[in-house]
């Protein structure tokens, strides 16, 4: 049986997830070995930092744009299916609705605030608070992978003593000895999966080692901007299989906007996708409206022109290799989930820059 941790280190409680995660998988957690611990991490800078944290040797990448509980979800959801895992081990504050969330995913079970889980055959037994921490319950997941939520108390429990069925709480008790199942300690049950590129599998200075390394498209990550070859202009308008795409949004302000927007995507060589607040105004064609009620394209380079993106519209080019917003409002959700983003009129900007790659060409 497989099975994971998961450390969400875009949020600031990553020390103390991985505390907890740790204390978890020495006393916690018995006729399991949980062998390796996906990190979600956003800058550069404190990704060796977040690796060290980890509570098992091997560790599997995963570099997010902004902090998005559902684009992290479907992340790991593709790795537990892909891995068929079996448990997936989450804490911290975020922990459950993250829990919850993959389990949807993956149409398997979920429970939080768990103080002792116990794999069996066909089942995970858990124990966890109820009647307002009064009393301890027992209850059994069937449908996975399982997805389990640790309770708060094991961010402070150390390690020390022994978590068990009577009480359930960190520290007191346990039937699930040290040893029995995981330790989670680092070099102890880590399995290497041949094919995933993590630096040739080296070990770290703190003795673990990165299996895989990706994005939150599931794609390896370059950490380089790759460049986009500029062709001519698009002919056949295929949005799903287009390089090279502006989505033009409710922020065009009218049908005019959407055609100097249009206009200047075929100058530069794009092909023009819209929002759906775009189509519901008539100011461009329903075949080419992108996200859920329309396409999903996945293209080497999307710029978004005066659209919010929306988590409807943002499904429909999650998968582009570098998303590029323009917006007046620095606070819309496209510009938290951009590669990167330019505050600006958004009709000027693109004309501007179909003016700049047309010079290109000549």
């Amino acid at each position: 049986m497989r099975a994971m941790a998961v450390i969400d280190g875009t949020l600031g409680s990553a020390a103390a997830q991985a505390g907890a995660l740790d204390a978890f998988l020495r006393d916690g957690l018995t006729g399991a070995a949980v062998d390796e611990t996906v990190v979600l991490y956003r800058a550069d800078d404190g990704r060796e930092r977040l690796i060290e944290l980890s509570p098992t040797r091997d560790v599997r990448l995963v570099k997010m744009a902004a902090s998005c509980p559902d684009t992290a979800a479907g992340v790991i959801a593709e790795m537990a299916r892909a891995g068929d895992v079996s448990l997936l081990l989450l804490a911290g504050g975020a922990g459950p609705e993250l829990a919850t969330r993959i389990a949807c995913r993956c149409g398997g079970a979920v429970l939080t605030d768990v103080l002792h889980a116990q794999a069996e055959a066909g089942r995970l037994v858990c124990r966890r608070p109820v009647y307002s921490n009064h009393m301890t319950g027992r209850f059994e997941l069937r449908a996975r992978p399982w997805c389990v939520s640790i309770d708060a108390g094991w961010a402070c429990a150390g390690g020390a003593g022994e978590a068990g069925p009577d009480t359930g709480k960190p520290g007191e008790g346990s039937t699930g000895k040290p040893g029995e199942g995981s330790t989670g300690k680092p070099g102890e049950g880590s399995t290497v999966e041949t094919g995933d590129r993590s630096a040739g599998g080296a070990l770290s200075a703190g003795g673990h080692r990165v299996l895989s390394e990706a994005d939150e498209t599931g794609r390896t990550v370059d950490r380089r901007f790759r460049d986009v070859e500029l062709g001519p202009p698009p002919e056949t308008g295929d949005l799903a299989g287009s390089r090279f795409v502006v989505v033009a949004g409710y922020g065009a302000g009218s049908r005019e906007g959407v055609a100097r927007i249009a206009a200047a995507a075929t100058r530069a060589g794009a092909d023009l996708a819209v929002s759906r607040p775009v189509v519901m105004n008539a100011w461009a064609p329903m075949d080419r409206l992108i996200g859920v009620s329309g396409t999903r394209t996945a293209p080497d380079l999307c710029i978004v022109v005066g659209a919010s993106g929306a988590a409807a519209l943002h499904w429909g080019i999650e998968g582009a290799g570098l998303i590029v917003a323009v917006n007046t409002d620095e606070r819309a959700p496209i510009v938290a989930n951009a590669d990167v983003a330019v505050i600006d009129d958004g009709v000027a900007v693109i004309e501007e820059l179909a003016g700049m790659i047309a010079e290109l060409r000549r």
